[in-house]
């Protein structure tokens, strides 16, 4: 694991002094090493930091080259079939000198050219560069877990890269200003980490599932996808028992191989049906391991998984840790944890996963793995079921359908009705009644300037079910968490592990049928099938779904309060030309008089004005502690009998 950055230019364009400055900034990625390699003509600088979790002696060292062929690798990541790879290379004549992936990646791309990809399984951002053919050869994992960032000159040749956005304005090749499209984007829907737009301008993104080739002996750049979920398979099974056998022994693997390490391995704990299944699994797997899990709670009641958790705990005999994120503590964090993210977040959920991830790190576990993803492959979130209903009167289900939605209102109350319905409506249509849902109070100017309904992409799969899956997994929602999540960790220098999206198993789900993920009101039909017997029954069946969500409202209107509107008055806020501030102010007076769903948008311009400070100024953030007069988290240790 290790933060990654360089260039690629015409020899002393790029100064040593700017590189060494971009790789400074990672230095939270990676607190155990730090290398820099330049190439004998001067015209490629890679430099690393290294996180140490497999193979901690120095024989790790990044940048890694092969002499033997003349490349040389920085990796940021983990292959988890690493070990599989090694033997098959050595057996064709292959000789390594560590124990890494990192050097596996680097044999693999020597015998195989870029088609090494295809046998990569692991979160991966990476850069090769290949001294004879004068040309660098980068690739981001499947899904996107890891980050890859570039800045591209074409005029002076020049390329840059890093794992975070904030090394590449480090290394001062280009003045760092915000894209008022990706503004836009951000306050309309959230979405902005799919594909290769950033909310900066000269700043772009590797998407997920590509590669890129630098070439500098022919000035040239080419980016393609390598991977992506066929549509057109099918699997089909006998029963029931079948599908969740088959289910269960792909996730199972999958947690196995997430599970090697050289260095402490725990897991984040929700109390939620995914994060359970994945420490229940490692339990059943290694049961003399003392499994440590970290969890986030809050005194609200209705907020709170405790009750799940500790029935978890007691299940699977696990000692667990607890944080009570305190949103007293927020205000004096929020610009340091914004600006490890680069960008703004559409909910303070994101603080609650940074409390855990800072108390993984006091209790010395560097690796966690997870349940994220679980709900973007298995069809866990209410949304889902407007595309479900789609599919069942499509198919000419009418009665089925009716029967399904009138079972829902029963459980989960009539007033989800009229969201589920918006997924109903035609996409133009849904724009504007989540608009009329959801006020804005964007800028006039700004609301002209884009469409307010762009145009979706042709369905994929034919089945509006999996069409809703794969958009949250590859457009709006996973990339999103994705990013939250390797900020949040890396952070603290921990590395989050996610067993759900192993991409053998991604594809496995796509391919089956959509009753396995949904089957009339209950979610996660195949997971719920394999997991009798290994989870509490409550856990197991539960309805509900809380996962690290804070209570936002009552935060906001309570001691977040006096934070907040000296936020949405202060001069800043009204002069960045992004938001409306009288209706802001409005919406805002509305929301402390207690009108609800408000407090999702109030909190994208609270977050877009922080990262606007903390990101887009010439600001130390990132050494900034919390001052003495804040009150400290609590925190607890529970241990089962």
């Amino acid at each position: 694991m290790c933060g990654i950055a360089g260039t690629v230019n015409a020899a002393g364009l790029v100064t040593r002094e700017q590189v060494i400055a971009m790789r400074e900034t990672l230095a939270h990625r990676g607190p155990d090493d730090a290398g820099l390699w330049t190439s004998p003509r001067g015209i490629a600088m890679l430099a690393s930091r290294r996180l140490a979790i497999l193979d901690l002696s120095p024989a790790g060292h990044q940048p890694m080259e092969d002499t033997d062929s003349g490349l040389v690798i920085v990796f940021n990541g983990e292959i988890y079939n690493y070990v599989e790879l090694a033997n098959e290379l050595s057996s064709a004549g292959y000789r390594f000198h560590s124990r890494t992936d990192t050097e596996v990646i680097l044999k693999a791309y020597a015998r195989w050219g870029e088609e090494c990809l295809e046998h990569l399984n692991g979160m991966f951002a990476f850069a090769i560069w290949d001294e004879r053919r004068q040309q660098l050869f980068a690739a981001r994992d499947r899904f996107g877990e890891k980050p890859f960032y570039f800045y591209h000159d074409p005029n002076r040749h020049l390329f840059a890269f890093t794992s975070e956005i904030k090394a590449l304005i480090a290394g001062k090749f280009f003045t760092a200003r915000p894209s008022t499209h990706a503004v836009y984007k951000f306050l309309t829907s959230s979405g902005m980490d799919a594909g290769s737009e950033t909310l900066f301008v000269n700043v772009v993104a590797l998407p997920a599932a590509h590669w890129l080739k630098f070439s500098q002996r022919a000035p040239s750049l080419q980016v393609q996808r390598y991977w992506d979920l066929d549509p057109v398979r099918k699997i089909r099974l006998a029963d029931d028992r079948e599908y969740a056998e088959r289910f269960l022994g792909l996730l199972s693997d999958s947690a196995n191989l997430r599970l090697r390490s050289d260095v402490p391995v725990g897991s984040s704990l929700s109390g939620g049906l995914d994060s359970s299944t994945i420490v229940g699994l490692v339990a059943r797997t290694k049961p003399s391991a003392g499994q440590e899990t970290f969890s986030a709670r809050f005194f609200e009641r209705s907020f709170d998984e405790g009750p799940h958790i500790e029935r978890v705990v007691s299940r699977s005999h696990l000692r667990n840790y607890s944080v009570y994120p305190d949103p007293k503590n927020l205000p004096y964090e929020i610009e340091k944890l914004t600006w490890h993210q680069d960008a703004p977040f559409g909910s303070s959920s994101i603080y609650a996963q940074w409390c855990v991830m800072r108390l993984a790190r006091e209790h010395g576990v560097t690796v966690l793995l997870d349940g994220q993803g679980g709900d973007e492959v298995l069809g866990g979130y209410h949304s889902y079921f407007s595309s479900y209903l789609t599919g069942l009167i499509g198919r000419f289900r009418l009665f089925a359908a009716i029967g399904t939605a009138i079972r829902y209102a029963a459980m989960h109350g009539i007033g989800q009705l009229p969201l589920i319905s918006v997924g109903l409506l035609p996409a133009k249509l849904q724009s504007r009644a989540k608009g009329w849902i959801r006020p804005l109070a964007i800028q006039k100017d700004l609301a002209r300037a884009w469409p307010a309904c762009p145009e979706e992409a042709a369905p994929k799969f034919g089945d509006p079910f999996h069409d809703a899956l794969y958009r949250t997994l590859t457009e709006s929602t996973l990339p999103q968490l994705l990013r939250y999540a390797d900020r949040n960790s890396m952070a603290f220098s921990r590395e989050i592990r996610l067993p759900f999206l192993d991409h053998r198993l991604v594809e496995f789900l796509f391919a089956i049928p959509p009753e396995q993920k949904i089957d009339g009101i209950t979610t996660k039909r195949i997971l719920r099938n394999a997991v009798r017997g290994i989870l509490p029954e409550e856990i197991r069946t539960r309805k509900d779904k809380v996962g690290f969500a804070p209570p936002e409202n009552i935060w906001l209107r309570g001691p977040l309060c006096e934070w907040a509107e000296d936020i949405l008055a202060s001069s800043q806020f009204k002069q960045r030309g992004w938001m409306d501030a009288a209706a802001a102010q409005r919406l805002w007076r509305k929301f402390k008089e207690g009108q609800r769903s408000l407090q999702g948008i109030i909190w994208r311009w609270l977050s877009l004005e922080i990262w606007a400070t903390a990101c887009l100024s010439p600001r130390t953030i990132h050494s900034q502690e919390l001052p003495k007069r804040a009150p400290a988290l609590s925190a607890l240790a529970a241990f089962p009998n």
